[in-house]
């Protein structure tokens, strides 16, 4: 729940936090917290039931939500991209996201430098990073 997420998000140090999909979404009801900007919000939920079904395909070895800006303690963080690592291509992963409406993904962290959490993302696979304007 929200005490946990801005607790792991003070242990990470460096230009992001980073954390999985059950941490960031388990209890968060803010369509504030990630894609703030879509037109028609599919909320929370549907993010979580998104990318957890993303997660779940064979060619996705993790999903990892990154922590733009830290609200308040009572407020829930503030997301705008999350990191796929996959064997797929970045258009496939957009499409598998379509419901979600991202923006053309990159292949690069969202600082230029990977998070201080290791993040593996073996020979075969590739980072592909969704975001939201």
């Amino acid at each position: 729940m929200l005490p946990d997420l801005h607790e792991e998000i003070t242990t990470q140090a460096g230009p992001e936090a980073v954390v999985d999909l059950e941490l960031f979404f388990d209890g968060n009801d803010d369509p504030a917290s990630i894609g703030c900007n879509l037109a028609d919000h599919p909320g929370p939920a549907r993010f979580y039931e998104v990318l957890s079904a993303i997660r779940d395909r064979p060619e996705v070895e993790s999903v990892w939500v990154g922590i733009t800006e830290v609200m308040d303690a009572d407020e829930w963080p503030f997301s705008d991209h999350v990191y796929v690592v996959t064997t797929a291509s970045p258009d496939d992963v957009r499409s598998w996201a379509g419901a979600l409406d991202p923006e053309e993904p990159g292949d690069s962290w969202w600082h230029g430098v990977p998070p201080l959490r290791e993040i593996d993302v073996p020979p075969s696979s590739r980072l592909v990073t969704l975001w939201w304007d």
